[in-house]
């Protein structure tokens, strides 16, 4: 098995480049300036692998958030699938690295809303799923040439969850693969914060309800109804935001 690693360093200052070549002498790194978030870092590298020459329609890409640790043998676990589905799009799920609990994984619709969706467990077999997470995924090159490319107009957030959509569309089946296959922390917003804190990280550019992602988003997904479930989307953030306070002094005046 050949492997060849591309990396979008966003502008960090942790010597990540400097440790990827350490390991992949070869390695294609890309270089930003820290304002290109996840979606256009990933569309940037992926565009640079499907514009290589020698990149074969029977290859493989894996994505692979730098957060991620791969369990041994997750790779060659996703081949096995892969000889048997070669058409698919297949998604790993990751755990929390000291509970145990599963963090991310491929998710099915869970109601009207255009965003309702949820996470599966993985099971002891492969499961079709509607969209994912994308931590790890593994698309044929074909798929992604038939696809398109991840959508790097998102400012973070949602494309992940768009490119499952678009490949569902696209009569491309969503697996998710047995079990876990590594693990990832869970990147959750901390509570106990003013309100308008909150809010300012839930539309901020890497928070799920930035305005042009979440737009873009809606117009993609619901067409025909995008103008409606844009304001539910805010109104149903402030409605829970608000639960969650009442809940919360009502436990500490007990």
């Amino acid at each position: 098995m050949a492997l060849s690693v591309t990396i979008y360093d966003d502008g960090s200052t942790d010597g990540t480049a400097e440790a990827v070549r350490e390991i992949f002498p070869a390695a294609t790194i890309l270089t930003g300036d820290g304002t290109a978030f996840w979606a256009k870092s990933m569309a940037m590298a992926e565009s640079v692998v499907l514009d290589r020459v020698d990149v074969s329609p029977y290859d493989l890409i894996v994505w692979l958030n730098d957060d991620v640790n791969l369990d041994p043998g997750a790779l060659t676990a996703s081949l096995r699938i892969h000889a048997e589905r070669p058409r698919a799009v297949l998604v790993g799920a990751m755990r929390d690295p000291l509970s145990g609990k599963m963090t991310y994984s491929g998710m099915t619709r869970a109601g009207r809303h255009p965003l309702r969706y949820q996470a599966l467990t993985p099971r002891d077999v492969v499961v079709d799923v509607d969209t994912f997470n994308g931590n790890f995924v593994v698309v044929p090159v074909a798929v992604a040439r038939e696809v398109g490319g991840i959508d790097g107009e998102y400012s973070h957030a949602l494309a992940d969850i768009d490119y499952g959509l678009r490949c569902r569309k696209s009569g491309i089946d969503v697996l998710l693969m047995p079990r876990t296959l590594g693990t990832c922390p869970r990147n959750e917003s901390p509570r106990g914060l003013p309100i308008a804190s909150e809010w300012k990280q839930f539309v901020g550019l890497k928070g799920g309800g930035n305005p042009a992602s979440l737009f873009r988003y809606l117009r993609k997904a619901s067409p025909a109804s995008w103008f409606v479930w844009l304001p539910v989307t805010y109104a149903t953030w402030w409605a829970k935001s608000a639960r969650r306070r009442v809940s919360h002094d009502g436990a500490d005046a007990k």
